[in-house]
C-alpha cells in the first residue's frame, strides 16, 4: 500500500470537511453530559484550536481536521488550552520515539499475525457506549511481542481506535485473562522500555480509560505488573480491578459482547478477522501522520522537563 495522507498536514492549507455528528444518539448525550460537548461548543473550540496551531511556529506541519483535534478537546472536556497542550505532548512523544509511535503500518505481517493469534480482541461498543478491548496474555508469542515491536502493534491498535469517533466519547473498557501467560513475554524489556510505552499508552494518547478487570495474574508476575503500573497516570491504577479467577472477571462483560468460553456466544476468530479488516482501513490515514512535523530544537528541553516530572515506581496498594 501507498504512504497517502486521507488529510492535509500542511498548516498553509485551510480546507476543512464540514463536520457531521454521525453517531447514534447515546454518544451525543454522553458527549454532553460528560464531555460538555454540543455543536456550537464543538464549532467553537475546533476554530480556536486551529488557528493556535496555524499561529504556533513551533508546529510545522499537523493534521488540521476535526476527528483528529476532536480526540484531543474531548480527552479535555473542550477546555481548548489542555487539549492544545495535549496535542503537543502527543507530538513531541512521536518524534522523540519514532521507532516506537511511528510507521504504524497494519500492510506488516507480523502486525496482523500479532492480532490474528487473539492476545487482544477488539470486542465492539457495550450498552454504556466503552468500547470492550480483550487481553488473553497467554495467547501472546514472547519472541512477536519484543521491544519496540511489541509497543508499536499496541501503538497501532491504539491510534486505529481514535479515529472512531465511538472510542473518542466513549472511551475503553479492558478486561484481562492472564491464563498460562508466559513470563518469557517480559525477558526483553528494560524498565526504561516499559516506562516508554506506558507513557505514552497512559499519558501522551488522549484516550478515555474506564474500569480495568483483570484475573489470574501468576503471583511471580506480580511485581513486574507492578512496576508497568506505577508508570501509568495514578487514576488509570486506581480503576483496576484484580480477581483470583476467570469466573469473577467474566461477570463485568456486557452480555451482548461476552466470549465464547466466558459465559457468551461471541466466536472471538471471526471477530477479529472483521475488526482487523477494519483497522486496515485507517492504514493511509496512520502512515500519513508521520508526515506531521514539530520544531524538535524548541521541544526537546520540554520533552525532558515533562518525563522528569513524570512520578514512576510509585507503590501500589
Amino acid at each position: 500500500m501507498s504512504k497517502v495522507a486521507a488529510f492535509p498536514v500542511d498548516k498553509d492549507v485551510q480546507e476543512y470537511d464540514e463536520y457531521s455528528f454521525t453517531l447514534p444518539e447515546l454518544y451525543r448525550e454522553l458527549a454532553k453530559e460528560e464531555l460538555r460537548e454540543d455543536d456550537a461548543v464543538r464549532e467553537r473550540s475546533l476554530t480556536e484550536m486551529r488557528q493556535w496551531i496555524v499561529n504556533n511556529s513551533y508546529i510545522r506541519k499537523c493534521r488540521m481536521d476535526a476527528k483528529f483535534l476532536l480526540r484531543f478537546l474531548r480527552a479535555k472536556k473542550f477546555s481548548v488550552p489542555m487539549a492544545c497542550e495535549a496535542l503537543e505532548r502527543y507530538l513531541m512523544m512521536r518524534e522523540m520515539y519514532p521507532g516506537w509511535f511511528k510507521g504504524l503500518d497494519s500492510s506488516v505481517a507480523v502486525m496482523k499475525e500479532l492480532y490474528m493469534d487473539g492476545g487482544v480482541s477488539i470486542l465492539g461498543q457495550d450498552s454504556l457506549g466503552r468500547t470492550v478491548v480483550f487481553f488473553r496474555i497467554g495467547l501472546f508469542e514472547a519472541e512477536k511481542l519484543v521491544p519496540p515491536q511489541g509497543g508499536k502493534f499496541i501503538a497501532l491498535l491504539i491510534e486505529s481506535m481514535l479515529e472512531w469517533e465511538e472510542v473518542q466519547i466513549g472511551g475503553l473498557q479492558v478486561m484481562v485473562d492472564y491464563t498460562d501467560m508466559d513470563m518469557k513475554i517480559f525477558e526483553k524489556w528494560s524498565s526504561s522500555e516499559l516506562q516508554i510505552i506506558m507513557n505514552a499508552y497512559t499519558l501522551s494518547y488522549p484516550v478515555r480509560y474506564n474500569d480495568t478487570h483483570a484475573a489470574k495474574l501468576p503471583k511471580k508476575a506480580v511485581p513486574i505488573i507492578e512496576q508497568i503500573l506505577s508508570f501509568a497516570d495514578p487514576k488509570i491504577r486506581e480503576r483496576i480491578n484484580c480477581y483470583a479467577t476467570v469466573a469473577e472477571m467474566q461477570k463485568h462483560f456486557d452480555p451482548m459482547l461476552t466470549p465464547k468460553g466466558y459465559g457468551g456466544e461471541i466466536d472471538l476468530d471471526a471477530l477479529n478477522r472483521k475488526m482487523w479488516a477494519r483497522i486496515e482501513q485507517q492504514h493511509d490515514v496512520l502512515m500519513g501522520m508521520d508526515d506531521m512535523e514539530i520544531d524538535m530544537d524548541h521541544y526537546t528541553p520540554i520533552w525532558d522537563e515533562l518525563l522528569a516530572n513524570v512520578p514512576t515506581q510509585v507503590p501500589l496498594h
